[in-house]
C-alpha cells in the first residue's frame, strides 16, 4: 500500500459524453442543464459556432420502469421535433445515434427559459410590455403548431419556452406532443403495471417541490419553487406514494398547475382525453398570468385542493393589466371547452397586451378608440384594387417595426444572462 502511493495513476477511461469529446464536429463543453433522463451540454465548433447538445444515454433509458415505452416516446419526440420549422420553435439541427447515447444538436439559448427570466428579472412579475412581447411570440409558435403542423403541444409552460441570443422565444420539449385528435392509448398501463405507477411518473414538478418548500414563503414566489433549471421538467421519481386520484388523471399532460380542467374531471374518460388544441389554450392563459403577476393562477400545496381549484376555475383576476390582457386571460381560462378561445382569437387580441395600453379610466370608450371614415372618390371596384394593397402594406410595415422593437427589448434579457455567465 505504501509503495502504491508512489505509483503513477491509472489512466481513466473517457466516456463519449465527457467534456472535451467530439460529437458531430462539435467539442462538448460544460453541462448547462438536465432533463428527466438527459443531460444538456454547450458545444463548440472549430469555426467558433456554439450549439446545445441534449444527450440521452441508452443506459439511462434502460433504467426506466418500461424501457421499451421510454424508447418509443423518445423516438416519437424526435420524429415530431425534426418535422417542425418555425421562427418560434426550437430547431433540431441534427441527431447522432451511437451505441452509447443519442445526441440531439439544437440551438443554444443563453438566456434560459421564460421561467429563468421571470425568476432572475421579475419583481416578481415582468414589465407588462415585456410580458406581452414574449407572450405574442409564444402565441405565434403555438398557432403554427395548431394550424400548420396539426399538433397539440400539451406541455406549454414557462420552462418549455427558451430565449435565444437574439431575444426570440422558442417553444421546445415535444415529448407529449400529439396530432390533433390523437388518443392517449399508448399511455395506458401495460399488463402488470398499475395506475399508481403511471400517475407517479406524471406527477407535477411544481407540486413535488412545493411540499418541500417552507410554508412561510410569500405567495409571489410560489412560481419559483420549481427546483433547479431543467431542460425538460419531467417529474423526478420520489419516495412518497401518490395521492389516490381518478384513473383519468394519470393521463393528464404537463404539470398540474397548467392542466386544463377537462383533463382532471372524474367524468372524463381516457378516450375523451385525446389531443385538443383547447388544452394548449388553457396552458397559455396560465403562462400569461404568470408573466403578468409572477405567480400561478392556481396554486396549492395540497394537490387534491389544487385540482378542485382548477376544476372550479378559482383564481384572482389581477388588476391593472389592461383590457387586452384581461380579455385574453378570460378567453383562455374559460372552463367550458366550447367557449374557450382558439389560437387565432388569442393572436388577434394579443397585440393589446402591454403594448401602448389605453388607461382603463380614460373617458374614451374602448370600443370607440379608433374610427375609420371612407369617402369614395371613384367606383368601389377601383378603390378595392388600389386601397386594400396599400392598407395591407402599411399594416405589414407596422407589424415588422413592432416585431423588431420586441426583439430589441428581449435582447436585454439575453445580455443580462451573458453578464452572469
Amino acid at each position: 500500500m505504501f509503495l502504491a502511493a508512489f505509483s503513477p495513476p491509472m489512466p481513466t477511461t473517457r466516456l463519449p459524453d465527457d467534456e472535451g469529446e467530439t460529437v458531430a464536429g462539435y467539442v462538448l463543453g460544460p453541462v448547462i442543464g438536465h432533463g428527466g433522463f438527459s443531460t444538456i451540454r454547450r458545444a463548440f465548433s472549430p469555426s467558433g459556432g456554439t450549439v446545445a447538445i441534449k444527450i440521452v444515454k441508452r443506459s439511462e433509458v434502460a433504467k426506466q420502469s418500461d424501457p421499451a415505452l421510454a424508447r418509443k416516446r423518445l423516438d416519437h419526440e424526435t420524429n415530431v421535433w425534426s418535422s417542425l420549422s418555425h421562427e418560434h420553435i426550437l430547431p433540431l439541427f441534427s441527431v447522432e445515434h451511437t451505441p452509447y447515447a443519442d445526441f440531439f444538436l439544437t440551438l443554444l439559448c443563453p438566456a434560459g427559459s421564460l421561467f429563468d427570466i421571470l425568476k432572475r428579472d421579475g419583481t416578481p412579475a415582468l414589465p407588462h410590455d415585456d410580458a406581452g412581447m414574449m407572450f405574442r411570440q409564444v402565441v405565434r409558435g403555438v398557432r403554427y403548431l395548431h394550424e400548420v403542423a396539426g399538433y397539440v403541444h400539451r406541455d406549454i409552460k414557462l420552462e418549455n419556452v427558451l430565449v435565444d441570443e437574439m431575444g426570440v422565444c422558442r417553444i421546445g420539449d415535444f415529448g407529449l406532443t400529439r396530432k390533433i385528435g390523437e388518443s392517449d392509448d399508448e399511455e395506458l398501463p401495460h399488463d402488470g403495471e398499475d395506475h399508481a405507477d403511471v400517475i407517479h411518473r406524471h406527477r407535477s414538478t411544481i407540486s413535488h417541490t412545493r411540499r418541500q418548500a417552507k410554508a412561510s414563503l410569500p405567495i409571489h414566489v410560489s412560481i419559483l419553487r420549481h427546483g433547479p433549471r431543467r431542460h425538460r421538467t419531467s417529474t423526478p421519481v420520489g419516495d412518497h406514494a401518490p395521492a389516490p386520484v381518478h384513473p383519468a388523471h394519470a393521463f393528464q399532460p404537463g404539470s398540474l398547475p397548467y392542466a386544463a380542467p377537462e383533463l382532471l374531471s372524474p367524468q372524463t374518460s381516457a378516450k375523451q382525453n385525446g389531443a385538443n388544441p383547447a388544452q394548449d389554450m388553457w396552458a397559455l392563459g396560465v403562462l400569461l398570468y404568470a408573466l403578468l403577476t409572477g405567480r400561478l393562477p392556481f396554486s396549492d400545496a395540497f394537490e387534491p385542493r389544487l385540482t378542485m381549484k382548477i376544476l372550479h376555475g378559482v383564481y384572482d383576476m389581477p388588476s391593472g393589466i389592461g383590457r387586452g390582457a384581461d380579455r385574453v386571460l378570460r378567453g383562455c381560462l374559460e372552463g367550458a371547452v366550447r367557449n374557450r378561445w382558439s389560437i387565432a382569437m388569442v393572436d388577434e387580441m394579443a397585440w393589446g397586451i402591454g403594448w401602448a395600453e389605453v388607461d382603463d379610466t380614460s373617458s374614451v370608450a374602448h370600443d370607440e378608440e379608433y374610427e375609420f371614415f371612407y369617402t369614395p372618390s371613384r367606383p368601389v371596384t377601383a378603390v378595392a384594387e388600389v386601397t386594400l394593397p396599400c392598407i395591407y402594406y402599411n399594416c405589414q410595415l407596422t407589424l415588422d417595426k413592432k416585431r423588431e422593437s420586441e426583439r430589441i427589448q428581449t435582447c436585454r434579457y439575453t445580455t443580462a444572462a451573458f453578464a452572469r455567465v
